[in-house]
């Protein structure tokens, strides 16, 4: 339950800044094929194939990520330290992974957070570019903000997250535990 409310959160928070300039923009009686295009082409990003997504990791070290503060973005997401936490406190498991099958499940789990995460991130940097262009200079400041709280941060992390997975496998593959 507490991951549906922290991932509903951060949606609700990020996406009613987009909306609201949405709003703004046809107010102003502007015509709908400018977001036809965006989304057109945020749909288009969710659809890129794997090998050119895994060429736009930050690292192959995940001190890289840590660095960036990854670590402390862990606390505020789904599945992160802070549902782990208040689970372990109640009483409850929350091992995400737990041998190699739940590892493989996790893996593709987070590939496809990681597709939705590039996708919301071309639409709200294209909505950006349209709030520019339009003189909302707020606006697009208010999205570049919530576009790296709500997707750059997550891509990360599911890049950090696969790093880590990646490594206990091998470790298992090598009999080493």
């Amino acid at each position: 339950m507490l991951n549906q409310l922290i991932n509903v959160l951060w949606t609700i928070v990020s996406f009613s800044v987009v909306g609201c300039y949405w709003g703004m923009y046809f107010a102003e009686k502007r015509t709908g094929f400018m977001l036809y295009v965006i989304v057109f082409v945020s749909v288009i990003a969710f659809h890129v194939p794997a090998k050119l997504i895994s060429a736009l990791n930050l690292s192959s070290n995940t001190r890289a990520y840590e660095r960036v503060g990854i670590r402390a973005m862990r606390w505020l997401v789904q599945d992160g330290m802070l549902v782990s936490r208040v689970n372990r406190y109640m009483g409850k498991s929350h091992r995400t992974v737990r041998n190699r099958q739940d590892a493989g499940s996790y893996l593709v789990k987070i590939a496809m957070q990681e597709r939705f995460h590039y996708s919301c991130f071309v639409f709200f940097t294209l909505s950006s570019f349209s709030a520019l262009s339009t003189g909302k200079m707020g606006m697009a400041l208010l999205m570049t903000v919530s576009n790296i709280i709500y997707n750059l941060y997550p891509i990360l992390l599911q890049q950090y997250n696969r790093l880590r997975i990646k490594r206990v496998l091998s470790r298992l593959e090598n009999g080493r535990h």
